[in-house]
C-alpha cells in the first residue's frame, strides 16, 4: 500500500519500484514482481537489485536459463558481492553445468575479500588447494566450501573432492587472516563474469563455525572417502568424531561397525 502511494507521487521512485518487487516475491505474486522489477530496469539499467529480484523470480517458476541471465547481469554489476556469485552458482548447478558452478562459487568464496590487482586475478581457474596444501588461514564459507566438493566429485576429482572437504572442515576451528592471493582469485570469461571494485573483507579471522551439519556432512564424506581408499585408521578417526558430533550419528555408528569388521577380518 504504502509502496503504491509513493508511486502515485513519482512513477520513477526506483526503490519503490524495487522494494515493491521484493514484497510480492515474498507473497508468492510472481508474475507482480516481474513486473515491478521490470520497471525498476527500466527507469534504472545498473540497479543491480532489481536484476537479482528478477532472478530471484525465476528461479521460483524454475525457469532457470531466464534467471542465469537475470543474476549474470546482477553479478556484473556487483562483482564483489558474494550473494550474487552464490546465486549464480547455484543456478549453473541447477542447469548441470559443473563447472561453471564451480567458478561461480570459488567467486563467491573471495568476492567479501579486498580488492585485487588485476594481474592477480586471472587465474580463477585455479584450486584452492591445488599447491598441494591446504589454505586454513583464512575464513571460508562453508556453504559454499561443501558444494564445490560435490561438484568436484561429480566431475570424478575426488582429490579435489576431499581437498574442499578438508577445508570445511578447516572453518570449525578460528582461522586467521591471510593475503587474498593465497585463494583462488578472478574468473574467467567462459559464461561467469567479472569486474573490479572494492569491498569489505568477509567474515572476522579467529571465528570459527564450530561443528555444524554441514561440517558433519564434510566429516562422513571424509571417512567413507578413507574407507575406500583403504586408510582405516583415518576412516575411523573420522567417524568417531562424527559419533561425538551430534550429527550424522547413526551413519557414523554403522560405518564404525564396518570399519571395525574390515579391521578384524584383515588383523588390525
Amino acid at each position: 500500500m504504502y509502496f503504491r502511494r509513493a508511486l502515485t507521487l513519482d512513477r520513477q521512485f526506483l526503490s519503490a519500484w524495487t522494494l515493491m518487487g521484493h514484497e510480492y516475491v515474498e507473497m508468492k505474486n510472481t508474475q507482480a514482481a516481474l513486473e515491478s522489477y521490470r520497471r525498476a530496469v527500466d527507469i534504472n539499467r545498473k540497479d543491480y537489485r532489481a536484476w537479482y529480484g528478477l532472478g530471484q523470480t525465476y528461479e521460483v517458476l524454475e525457469m532457470h536459463l531466464y534467471a542465469l541471465h537475470y543474476f549474470q547481469r546482477a553479478a556484473a554489476l556487483r562483482p564483489y558481492d558474494k550473494q550474487m556469485w552464490q546465486a549464480l552458482g547455484a543456478c549453473y548447478e541447477k542447469i548441470e553445468r559443473p563447472v561453471q558452478a564451480i567458478k561461480a562459487y570459488k567467486r563467491a568464496l573471495v568476492a567479501g575479500m579486498a580488492y585485487i590487482e588485476p594481474a592477480a586475478s586471472s587465474s580463477f581457474g585455479s584450486s584452492i588447494a591445488s599447491s598441494g596444501e591446504l589454505n586454513t588461514n583464512v575464513f571460508l564459507d562453508p556453504e559454499l566450501l561443501f558444494p564445490i566438493a560435490l561438484l568436484h566429485e561429480k566431475l570424478n576429482e575426488f582429490e579435489e573432492a576431499a581437498a574442499y572437504m578438508e577445508l570445511v572442515l578447516a572453518q570449525e576451528e578460528g582461522p586467521g587472516s591471510v593475503h587474498p592471493d593465497e585463494i583462488a582469485m578472478g574468473a574467467s570469461q567462459d559464461g561467469v563474469g567479472g569486474g573490479g571494485g572494492e569491498s569489505d573483507i568477509e567474515g572476522t579471522a579467529g571465528q570459527g563455525t564450530g561443528v555444524t551439519v554441514t561440517t558433519s556432512r564434510a566429516r562422513m564424506w571424509l571417512a567413507r572417502w578413507a574407507f575406500s581408499k583403504g586408510e582405516l585408521k583415518r576412516a575411523m578417526e573420522f567417524a568417531t568424531e562424527l559419533c561425538e558430533d551430534g550429527f550424522e550419528v547413526e551413519e557414523a555408528k554403522a560405518l564404525v561397525r564396518d570399519l571395525r569388521a574390515r579391521m578384524e577380518s584383515l588383523g588390525k
